[in-house]
Order: structure tokens, then sequence, then C-alpha cells
């Protein structure tokens, strides 16, 4: 019950919101921070991700990405550099769809993968999403993300931007 009522109040915030927004702000040369929560396909697993981007123009962005699942004693740690091309859709004033990859390293440290030991491997993510506008400056973000390594998996997450 109190979940629902956080889900209703959250929905009724957005819809006031996207009513009154306006156009994203420019981006270029500036930095946007973020960070989210989710999960992975082991249903059990906690998604938590970090992220930082630099726009080198409106809609091309550089910048690290941080990802850790843990679930118990078991933790991936990933740490990729990325590049996110958000696109401007002239129609919509208060959605920004987004696809993105990178390359780093993951670490694996769980009982049921490379027998328990822990492994370093390199990282390819792949994904997508959309974002929300919510203030001039905050936007709340909605991902996918297929991480390709030796191990490859999905993770869906939400969480919030904010444009310094």
């Amino acid at each position: 019950m109190r979940r629902l009522r956080l889900i209703i109040a959250l929905g009724i915030f957005l819809a006031s919101n996207v009513g009154f927004s306006q156009i994203f702000l420019e981006r270029t040369g500036r930095w946007v921070v973020g960070g989210g929560l989710g999960f992975t396909e082991d249903p059990g697993m906690v998604r938590s991700l970090l992220w930082v981007n630099y726009y080198i123009t409106d809609e091309i962005s550089v910048g690290p990405l941080l990802q850790y699942d843990f679930q118990g004693s078991d933790q991936i740690l990933g740490l990729a550099g990325m590049v996110k091309y958000s696109a401007l859709l002239k129609a919509n004033k208060v959605v920004r769809p987004y696809g993105q990859l990178g390359i780093g390293f993951i670490e694996f440290h769980h009982d049921k993968l490379f027998d328990g030991e822990r492994r370093t491997f390199y990282l390819f993510p792949v994904g997508g999403g959309f974002e929300f506008k919510l203030a001039e400056r905050v936007s709340l973000d909605a991902s996918i993300l297929f991480d390709i390594s030796r191990e490859t998996f999905l993770g869906l997450a939400l969480g919030v931007n904010y444009i310094f």
C-alpha cells in the first residue's frame, strides 16, 4: 500500500511538471552528473549506477560510467568510458531518447561464476533510454544496458540527472 502511494505521488509530480516544462537546457560545453538504481536479469541482484557526461555538442557527450551490482556477498563492478548520443525531438519538448556505448573493465566476484574466484575482463556496455525533463536542470533517466563481457547480462535502471 505504501509503495502504491509513492508511485501515485511520483506520477502526479511528473504529470504536473510535464505540462509546464520547456525545451531542455542547451548542453554544449556543460557537465551532467547522475545516478540511478535498478536491477539485473538475476532477480535478486541490485544495480547502482553513477555517471558523468561532458557534452561536446547538444547531442553528443563523453564520460565515465561506474556500475555496481550486488546481492549478498556477490558483487559485479564495472567502469567504462562512454559515448552517448541524446536526440533532440522537435515535436517533443520534455523527452530525449538516447543511445550509448563504451569500453572498459568489469570485475566479477560471484559465487556462481568462475568457481567463485574474482576475475576481471573487458567490458563493452551498449544501451539506451529516455530522459524526462522535470525542471530546468533536472531530468529523470530510464535506461537499459547490455553489458557484453565474458558473461553478458542485462540491467534496467531509473535515475536522476543534474546539468551544471
